[in-house]
């Protein structure tokens, strides 16, 4: 017999982080309510997070879909109405092709080939788009390149791997609201952005009263409330620029690395001002 959502968890994640995700606990809930998917899927915490961020009756764009987990999974709970799988690739491609069918939802689950969002049409009525486990780079130059494409949507839940800066960045620019971050910590530490685009926001909010480079870098949202995987990432990261420093120090060519030594300095200055 199927398994409901909840069994989708790797094991030795069914115990909750310390700090709970509200978004979370609300997957997990539709999981409860008895609706089962047609095969089980593992989603991470990561991916589950991400996840909980959709919007009931969504119609979800996941770029760079790889094995079409999210949307399968949002779709096995009756949490979307329709989803575009999208990836450039063919193996990933061809696997997410291949999860869809298994799980019975080829006619609610569009399965494409191609780059960043030129795979969507404009009858897919996209409202929210999920980009997930790219550098914040490439995730900014797929937003960029695709903004034909972002007219309907209300919602971006993006998910880089680095360079989340960047993407705070490119939100503001382009005037997207950041209504809410998220930290969550796997093999790594990986932050969730949450955008959304209508009439009447000020995509300014979230950085009012704040240093505008400390809110880009470290986030203004997770700046509020500063969870304890905010803390411990940054903690790993003072602890390898202090360590980076040190060895800079004992160099003696010291003219050459002057600069990049002074960055150092100035990024230590500012990660112990913030996890103080």
């Amino acid at each position: 017999m199927p398994k409901p959502l909840r069994s989708m968890l790797k094991k030795g994640e069914n115990n909750p982080p310390k700090e709970k995700e509200p978004g979370t606990e609300l997957l997990f809930r539709i999981g409860k309510e008895g609706r089962e998917v047609k095969q089980v899927h593992q989603l991470s915490l990561r991916l589950q997070t991400i996840a909980s961020e959709v919007p009931k009756e969504s119609r979800l764009a996941d770029i760079g879909t790889d094995h079409a987990q999210l949307p399968v999974a949002l779709m096995g709970v009756e949490r979307i109405r329709y989803a575009v799988a999208s990836d450039a690739k063919a193996g990933p491609f061809q696997t997410a092709l291949r999860n869809v069918e298994a799980a019975g939802f080829s006619d609610a689950i569009s399965v494409r080939h191609g780059e960043g969002l030129q795979t969507l049409e404009v009858s897919d009525h996209i409202d929210v788009i999920s980009i997930a486990g790219m550098g914040g780079s490439l995730i900014t130059n797929i937003l960029s390149k695709g903004a034909n494409q972002l007219a309907s949507v209300q919602r971006l839940i993006l998910q880089p791997n680095m360079a989340a800066d960047m993407v705070r960045e490119w939100l503001y620019e382009n005037e997207w609201t950041l209504i809410k971050e998220q930290i969550v910590q796997e093999e790594q530490f990986y932050e969730v952005l949450i955008a959304t685009k209508e009439k009447g926001e000020n995509h300014q909010h979230a950085y009012r009263n704040k240093n505008w480079d400390d809110a880009i870098l470290f986030g203004p949202k997770l700046l509020e409330k500063k969870p304890e995987a905010f803390q411990l990432k940054w903690k790993q990261e003072l602890d390898h620029l202090e360590r980076v420093l040190q060895q800079m120090e004992a160099t003696l060519q010291r003219t050459e690395i002057g600069e990049e030594r002074e960055r150092i300095k100035n990024r230590i200055k500012r990660i112990r001002e913030v996890i103080k």
